[in-house]
């Protein structure tokens, strides 16, 4: 894996000075994709408490540290929990970046910290996340948030970002609002590029081309790179192959996206560093992959308009036969 130079020093996060009440945001799931977001919303004056288990004792002492592409940074949040009970009242925006696994269920982790005001972004991968968290919250307002970044945790409280950090982010189940518009707001101050989008369901179906045809390929061809990936013309033709049959699935349920899509996906994955896909590295770490979110979410969509999806049905067995193997390893 590519690594980039940083500066000799490192640049502490710290708010950004105003005379008005800041935005209280707590992050649950800090890992690499909450880390990076939650340091960029504090950046822009945002207070950020973040949820930690196993990096607890060592984000509370050092932070989050982020070697980004051109300089590293220390990120302290303003209050670092490991219970969400330590926290003393609901925040503005709860920003959910877990991954999306069916168990335990997202509503339930987040239920002790949602406030009658509080919002809810869900910057996670897959199809259809929204809706369980709605059902549970029919009075909160649901932001879905799509992060087109490379990232990696690397050591506890420890985050490398290789590349990219562009978020997209619109009100469930479609349209926009003055909440998206103002965490947008943030994350642009921050200098992040900040797309809204008033068809969320149809920007989850555009990165879920690019998840579905390389996340479990990875992790299949032996935890490989993108760049692996890519290097022989059989794994291109693949990766091409499972991009059309999604955009044909997506198509089928009323999102219509253009086969150019899948040039654009490849030539931004060439443009990146060898790169393992954030399956591979759950794949490498023995930790649960988003295979329903990803995969099982796409048969169901192909499955509900009684289209046939092969490609997509086979890597879905595949991974979890792949997935019930490791299982039966550990019990």
């Amino acid at each position: 894996m590519n690594t980039h130079p940083t500066t000799p020093d490192d640049v502490v996060t710290e708010p950004m000075c105003g005379s008005k009440v800041p935005t209280t945001v707590l992050v649950i799931g800090a890992g690499a994709v909450g880390g990076f977001y939650g340091a960029a919303l504090a950046r822009a004056g945002a207070q950020v408490t973040t949820l930690h288990r196993s990096d607890f004792d060592h984000v509370r002492q050092h932070g989050i540290r982020i070697d980004g592409l051109e300089r590293q940074e220390i990120f302290h949040p303003h209050r670092v929990i490991n219970r969400l009970e330590e926290l003393p009242s609901p925040p503005d925006f709860l920003l959910v970046s877990l991954k999306a696994l069916p168990d335990p269920p997202v509503a339930e982790i987040i239920r002790p910290a949602v406030g009658k005001q509080t919002v809810i972004i869900l910057l996670q991968n897959g199809l259809d996340i929204e809706e369980p968290v709605q059902q549970a919250f029919p009075d909160h307002e649901i932001i879905a948030g799509l992060a087109f970044v490379c990232l990696q945790k690397i050591a506890p409280g420890h985050i490398r970002h290789l590349c990219h950090g562009k978020i997209t982010l619109g009100r469930h189940p479609s349209g926009t609002s003055p909440k998206v518009r103002q965490l947008a707001d943030l994350f642009t101050a921050a200098g992040l590029p900040c797309q809204i989008t008033d068809t969320p369901a149809r920007a989850r179906w555009i990165k879920l081309v690019w998840n579905a045809a390389f996340n479990p390929t990875s992790v299949l061809a032996g935890d490989l790179t993108t760049e692996a990936i890519l290097s022989l013309p059989e794994g291109e033709r693949l990766v091409r192959e499972i991009m059309l049959e999604v955009i044909e699935v997506a198509a089928a349920n009323g999102h219509q996206l253009p086969k150019a899509l899948i040039e654009t996906h490849l030539e931004a994955t060439r443009s990146i560093p060898p790169y393992h896909t954030s399956m591979a590295l759950d794949h490498l770490a023995g930790r649960a992959m988003e295979i329903d979110a990803i995969l099982g979410a796409a048969v169901r969509a192909a499955h509900r308009v009684e289209r046939s999806a092969p490609l997509l049905e086979g890597l879905l067995a595949l991974m979890r036969l792949l997935e019930g193997k490791k299982i039966g390893k550990s019990e």
